[in-house]
């Protein structure tokens, strides 16, 4: 009896995907394998588990990355440098913007206002206004 053909794995490509960051899945799907096959196949070649096996590779690609972008820094690339110190030494292009809340207005009324006038001027100056909309001289009914 005949069985399936034995799969023939691309260990390059395998490992450059996986130093790329992409899923034992995805390796599995565009290498067109069988996941099961990949897992079974990293375990028998490299005698660990395939998510460990992912995960150094994740790793190596990482180092890879980082190593790239320093060695690219140090040769006069702008664009490496700022990413390098913004990522690894806290640059920022973020301005810090501080508010500061005003306290309360307080207002005195002269003596004689009666209760609803004084009511009504309070809610006057309560009131949420959109942004665009001016606070009138006086308000109606004064």
């Amino acid at each position: 009896m005949a069985g399936r053909p034995k799969a023939i794995i691309d260990w390059k490509r395998v490992d450059e995907l996986a130093r790329a960051h992409v899923n034992a899945s995805a390796i599995s799907r565009i290498l067109g394998y069988d996941k099961i096959t990949l897992y079974r196949n990293i375990e028998y070649k490299y005698k660990m588990k395939a998510t460990d096996y992912l995960h150094e590779r994740h790793d190596e690609g990482t180092g890879l990355m980082r190593e790239a972008i320093y060695k690219a820094g140090i040769q006069g690339n702008i664009i490496a440098q700022i990413f390098w110190l913004k990522n690894r030494d806290g640059w920022a292009d973020k301005q810090q913007v501080t508010h500061e809340i005003l306290p309360p207005v307080q207002i005195s009324l002269p003596p004689g206002v009666d209760e609803a006038d004084a009511k009504m001027i309070e809610e006057f100056f309560n009131a949420k206004k959109d942004d665009n909309e001016r606070i009138s001289e006086e308000p109606e009914g004064l």
